[in-house]
């Protein structure tokens, strides 16, 4: 079994010493169960002999067959006594009591032989499978220790080694789910920095640019007025896009909890294209609501609004001039459906499965203020809602994007 532990060792040496215990006691047995023998033997000869010398030597079976009187064992005492046959004799004198107890002490040696055989068979046996669990469980730790995470210890049977490999699986099962997570949010913090550092280099650069001209053009009143004003726009690109990042990543790390409560939709939609009301008439455009007025949605409305509110800029931005956008909602016992449409120009088949990527630019798309993030943002915070989002479009027909919120439970 290789290497044998303490435990085992100790085990062994307990077995071992009650098998010399036992060969020792049996060994006493026999001879108690000798000198018995030896007393119902002298008994007999007792009663033999003084029935013969009662009945004055007259041979009869009874004589050794029926139960002898006190009269037969005194007289046959006392006769046997003065040849030296008495209890005292020695039982070396006597072959069939010295018989008698080789045979039963050979009886009882060969039972012991027999029952410890067995029994250090089957502790040979339950120490190599355990032995052999152990070896196999040691050698999956020791994988999932140098990183295969995936190894788990075999424990289909029952017992107690296995109720314990049940419970190392666990441990194992926890481990790997916290290292899933610390690796998920290294990952997560190396792509917000990425992020940031990849959307901040050009606006920096730019800005460096139109300082250094300010700086060499500080007589020309125009020139540090027109770089001053496209700075300024620099910076507010930075900002859009430093105050974006930290929502989704405040999303995206579940710090942020949705303070649900009913909200009517009529409302709410009316607040949100209240703020591009203004741009929607500089830029010739329709912005209408549809949906009955008495529908009540379970949401948190300042992120909800964001939400819809980026969609709705990102159709006037895609949307010709006297385009038409239409939000409008509707309520069943299972859902509550918002649609957002519009008649512009629509997305290209290539860019429909990218559009809720961050910082995607699509190669025909004209767009160059965007920064990328508007409909990551509305994806993120409409699935915190536990909600989905969907978008279907058709080139020079325009583009729809579909929110659904689940009735099912209001949390």
């Amino acid at each position: 079994m290789g290497k044998s532990g303490k435990e085992t060792k100790t085990l062994l040496i307990a077995v071992t010493a009650i098998c010399l215990v036992s060969f020792l006691l049996a060994g006493g047995l026999a001879t108690l169960l000798a000198k018995n023998f030896q007393r119902e033997l002298l008994l007999h000869d007792y009663g033999v002999a003084g029935h013969l010398i009662n009945n004055e030597n007259e041979l009869s079976i009874s004589a050794f067959t029926s139960q002898p009187d006190e009269n037969d064992l005194e007289r046959g005492r006392e006769a046997l006594a003065s040849v030296g046959y008495d209890e005292t004799a020695s039982m070396r004198f006597l072959p069939a009591v010295q018989t008698y107890r080789n045979q039963t002490m050979l009886s009882v040696f060969l039972l012991l032989v027999f029952l410890f055989g067995a029994i250090y068979l089957s502790l040979f046996l339950y120490l190599l499978r355990q032995h052999k669990a152990f070896s196999n469980a040691e050698n999956t730790i020791c994988q999932f220790l140098d990183g295969n995470t995936t190894s788990r210890i075999e424990c289909s049977q029952t017992g107690d080694w296995y109720s314990l490999f049940h419970a190392i699986n666990e441990m194992a099962a926890i481990l790997s789910a916290h290292a899933e997570n610390q690796r998920q949010t290294r990952k997560f913090l190396q792509d917000i920095i990425s992020d940031v550092s990849h959307q901040m280099k050009t606006p920096l650069s730019a800005l460096k640019m139109y300082q250094e001209i300010i700086e060499s053009h500080k007589d020309d009143a125009a020139a540090v007025s027109n770089f001053t004003e496209k700075s300024q726009r620099e910076i507010r690109r930075m900002e859009d896009v430093i105050y974006t990042l930290l929502k989704l990543a405040r999303l995206d790390a579940g710090i942020i909890q949705m303070e649900k409560s009913p909200e009517n939709l009529s409302v709410l939609m009316q607040d949100v294209c209240e703020r591009f009301e203004t741009r929607a008439e500089q830029e010739h455009k329709i912005i209408t609501l549809s949906g009955k007025e008495d529908v009540v949605l379970s949401c948190d409305a300042l992120w909800v609004s964001e939400a819809i509110g980026n969609i709705v800029k990102n159709a006037l931005e895609h949307t010709e001039n006297g385009g038409h956008i239409e939000v409008k909602w509707s309520q069943s016992p299972l859902m509550t459906q918002i649609e957002i449409s519009d008649d512009g120009k629509g997305i290209h088949p290539e860019d429909l499965y990218n559009i809720f990527k961050r910082f995607y630019r699509s190669r025909f798309s004209s767009d160059v203020h965007g920064i990328g993030l508007g409909l990551p943002l509305a994806k993120s915070i409409v699935e915190a809602h536990g909600g989905t989002i969907s978008v279907t479009s058709s080139l020079g027909a325009g583009t729809t994007f579909t929110l659904n919120f689940f009735n099912l439970t209001d949390e």
